[in-house]
């Protein structure tokens, strides 16, 4: 539509037209954005969830020994290694979590094993 022949009216009646028109345009387009964003959001969360699920099933089983030999596996592990991780011992011993934490305790309860650090900086060795 040409502008040249209408009223100033009949300009803000067709500018307010065709401002709708596109504005109604951008709110579908951003909808079928927010569709896409939340399918998005659902597949990140299933996908994570999968992850943790099978992070779970891979972890070392709990020990089914005795504190003891708990205690044991744990300095034979750290014999001649210098200074290791929580982890590193998890995975020489074959279990970890709360049974590792409570031997590692232990051995450093009786100065048998050296704690240094904290939190995730924590190292441990023979005494």
């Amino acid at each position: 539509m040409a502008l040249e022949n209408l009223s100033i009216k009949e300009i803000e009646a067709e500018l307010l037209r065709r401002k709708s028109a596109v504005v109604d345009g951008i709110r579908a387009e951003l909808e079928t954005a927010k569709k896409t964003v939340r399918e998005l959001e659902a597949k990140l969360a299933e996908a994570l969830g999968t992850a943790k699920k099978e992070a779970k099933a891979a972890r070392a089983p709990k020990s089914r020994l005795t504190p003891g030999e708990n205690a044991d596996l744990i300095l034979k592990a750290l014999a001649g290694k210098g200074q290791v991780t929580a982890e590193t011992v998890a995975g020489i011993v074959g279990f970890d979590g709360q049974t590792l934490r409570d031997a590692l305790g232990e051995l450093v309860t009786e100065r048998k094993v050296v704690k240094e650090g904290k939190a995730r900086g924590t190292k441990y060795k023979l005494a």
